[in-house]
């Protein structure tokens, strides 16, 4: 250390100086974008808990939008059966309301479409694999 001059000395001064501004300035700088970072993802989690919250709110609007509507067809199949007994039993029968007759029709001919489908199947066996 003894050769040294005292340029060399005050080279490695300048260059330790020159070292803790260039570091002062960048630890800022990263402290700055630290900061934005912290900020940028605690609103990622506010939006995420936000949008959580409204998926559980969303499947509860149509789970419960589900249930009253099963409960308004069944009130409407109840209203409707107890319309048609009420024509049936209370009118007679040759001023009967034609909508209701209408509607035991088309359940007759449901009935009797889905008796008369073709079977997919043959009751013996075709004969076709049959060695000759």
């Amino acid at each position: 250390m003894e050769q040294w001059s005292g340029n060399v000395w005050t080279a490695i001064i300048a260059a330790f100086i020159v070292g803790l501004v260039v570091g002062f300035v960048v630890l800022r700088m990263m402290k700055g974008n630290v900061q934005k970072q912290i900020q940028i993802e605690s609103e990622l989690k506010a939006t995420k808990a936000q949008v959580a919250e409204q998926k559980v709110q969303l499947e509860q609007h149509f789970q419960q939008s589900a249930t009253l509507l099963a409960t308004l067809a069944e009130d409407y199949k109840k209203l409707y059966t107890h319309l048609a007994q009420g024509s049936e039993t209370l009118l007679p029968t040759e001023s009967k309301i034609e909508f209701f007759e209408q509607a035991r029709l088309e359940v007759v001919k449901e009935e009797q479409s889905q008796e008369d489908q073709p079977k997919d199947y043959s009751e013996g066996s075709s004969g076709l694999l049959k060695s000759s």
